[in-house]
């Protein structure tokens, strides 16, 4: 499994979270029957064993993600809640604060949840992801299916004390808790995947 990135093209327009017409996934164990919000967090380094935690809201782990350099891997590998490897991240992510605000990121992967298309090009989805912010001060990202927004990547209020791309906070590094806001119908594993390419992209690898 594999993203294609970046290709920038033009942002979408705002919009409610909708509903796919057709499941989204590169699981179909973890499509979100009802919309969901998990928070990803930071939790160690490049060599960790844990280099991310997913939770729910209430703090329950849903997923876990390796340090890129953990052990002899030259990637991250995502597990569920028990440990068990389910996707690796093969994907370069881009280190340091952004500088395109106001463009879209491009993410295309072979659609786990189209078994009933028999033409297998058609199989293959691209997601668009635009790139946003509040004054360049915090972070949001917008996934889009077509004119559809699935999901949304954004830091998160409620679990942070300070925005981490306040002038004051890029002295110190802050790396945030960030939130996963998933529409039924879309895969949360691949949320959560696209979530910490975005996230490393605005924030940096460790």
């Amino acid at each position: 499994m594999s993203f294609r990135l970046p290709r920038f093209t033009s942002p979408y327009p705002r919009q409610s979270l909708k509903q796919p017409e057709r499941e989204v996934a590169i699981r179909k164990e973890s499509i979100a029957t009802s919309r969901t919000t998990l928070v990803l967090k930071s939790k160690g380094d490049d060599k960790a064993a844990i280099a991310y935690r997913i939770t729910t809201e209430q703090g329950q782990t849903v997923y876990t993600v390796s340090g890129r350099n953990y052990g002899d891997q030259g990637f991250r590998e995502l597990h569920d809640a028990s440990g068990l490897p389910l996707f690796e991240l093969h994907t370069k992510s881009r280190l340091g604060f952004p500088s395109g605000w106001g463009k879209n990121m491009r993410f295309s992967f072979r659609n786990m949840a189209a078994n009933e298309v028999k033409d297998d090009d058609e199989k293959f989805l691209t997601l668009d992801v635009a790139v946003e912010s509040y004054g360049q001060i915090m972070a949001k990202y917008d996934i889009n299916d077509g004119d559809r927004k699935i999901a949304w990547v954004y830091e998160s209020v409620q679990h942070n004390d300070i925005l981490a791309l306040m002038p004051s906070s890029r002295r110190k590094p802050i790396r945030p808790a960030v939130d996963l806001v998933v529409a039924a119908g879309v895969d949360t594993l691949l949320v959560t995947a696209i979530g910490i390419i975005m996230f490393e992209w605005t924030y940096g690898a460790e």
